[in-house]
């Protein structure tokens, strides 16, 4: 078992006052097992008093979110969509947590991997390796914490907007705006207006922080390919022992194995991520384009404009993370068999070098990521949305 001090020697990169986050047995995604744990979505033992009731607050979580879905439903109001595709990354947080739910047997027998060669890797010691290791681990920390800083920046701006718009006594009325329109037992006007923006407030965190720990969670792993990848093509660059044709083959064996094992995982991961990022592309390129047409109407209302920009590049970061990191699984993963080329193979025997000429061919995959059985997640994909996103605008421009 590696412990904290060994770890701390390949410089993984924690700041004093979240060293409580950190977790020796999972190098990369320790801080993210801590906020998955905290909203009850990462459950090993589901025996505890506590992760039960984290559990029956996911449901009650679940049931706030889709009564709004059957208000929009039993009396459609178009103010009443326009909420909720404002604020649609809030209720791709639930497709995410109920996919996470559904799978967290496989999710465990990934992180379980994930951690297990991590562990092993930085226990061998190998300068090289542990600084790959170090280098995408520092990358991944990076990520997180800015992702989280932004995330709570959002928040702040979307749960206080509602009380920066709400208008009293405006033509003998009073208008009480709130974030989302799910069912509360309390009334829409004080004071059961703040109990019902009170349990929004809760519920709405509880989501984000949701959706904040599945996302900086996948966007880690697939860092955590990317540099895997990386030890994958050193080890085959470091292959051949040129006085003993017995470690040469036992050096190949155990580098196919290594690469064929990170494959398998890598598709087991792509089958975990594939569904939610697909409903996930539909509902943001439709998100980017109601959020546009919000800051093109509130050109007056400098307040609202600032948060609602802010939470238009907080979508975009969002989606630029993914496709960005599962760009550089791709680039990497065409470049794992060059570490054979490099690899002192001339002069060995002809069935050595038939085996390094094999291994070359078993290392050449192209790993990608897919939103769907058609998208391919990448650079190119993200400026499609975009170019999408701008196509909804305007249509929705022209039409509302």
């Amino acid at each position: 078992m590696t412990n904290t001090r060994t770890i701390d020697k390949i410089g993984i990169p924690t700041l004093n006052f979240l060293n409580f986050l950190e977790d020796p047995r999972y190098p990369s995604v320790g801080p993210h097992l801590r906020l998955l744990g905290l909203t009850g979505l990462w459950h090993p033992n589901l025996k505890s008093r506590i992760t039960r009731f984290k559990q029956y607050l996911f449901f009650v979580t679940i049931a706030f979110f889709l009564s709004q879905y059957v208000k929009c439903l039993i009396k459609f109001d178009p103010i009443y969509l326009k909420l909720v595709l404002q604020y649609a990354p809030f209720h791709l947080g639930i497709v995410k947590s109920c996919f996470f739910q559904k799978d967290h047997k496989k999710w465990e027998s990934l992180i379980d991997y994930i951690s297990a060669v991590e562990r092993e890797e930085i226990s061998d010691r190998k300068r090289q390796s542990n600084e790959i290791i170090s280098e995408y681990i520092k990358r991944g920390r990076k990520v997180t914490y800015f992702f989280w800083g932004l995330a709570v920046v959002s928040n702040i701006s979307i749960f206080t907007e509602p009380y920066q718009k709400n208008q009293i006594n405006v033509n003998g009325t009073s208008v009480y705006l709130c974030v989302f329109d799910g069912y509360t037992p309390f009334g829409e006007v004080p004071p059961g207006y703040y109990a019902s923006m009170f349990i929004q407030t809760v519920l709405g965190h509880i989501v984000s922080a949701y959706v904040v720990g599945w996302d900086t969670l996948v966007c880690t792993i697939m860092i955590f390919f990317a540099g895997q990848l990386k030890i994958s093509r050193l080890n085959c660059t470091n292959v051949i022992d040129t006085g003993n044709a017995d470690i040469n083959h036992k050096n190949i064996v155990k580098c196919h194995n290594f690469h064929t094992t990170l494959v398998m995982n890598q598709k087991l991961f792509n089958s975990l991520i594939s569904r939610p990022m697909f409903v996930y592309l539909i509902v943001i390129s439709v998100n980017l384009g109601v959020c546009i047409i919000e800051i093109v109407q509130q050109q007056n209302d400098l307040t609202t404009l600032i948060s609602s920009c802010v939470f238009v590049v907080a979508c975009l970061i969002q989606l630029l993370l993914f496709y960005w990191h599962s760009n550089v699984v791709s680039q990497e993963s065409t470049v794992v068999s060059y570490g054979t080329f490099e690899s002192n193979w001339v002069g060995l025997d002809q069935r050595t070098q038939k085996e390094v000429y094999l291994l070359g061919l078993t290392t050449s995959t192209r790993l990608v990521f897919k939103a769907g059985p058609f998208n391919e997640m990448s650079l190119t994909t993200f400026v499609a949305i975009l170019r999408l996103s701008y196509s909804l605008y305007t249509l929705l421009d022209n039409t509302m």
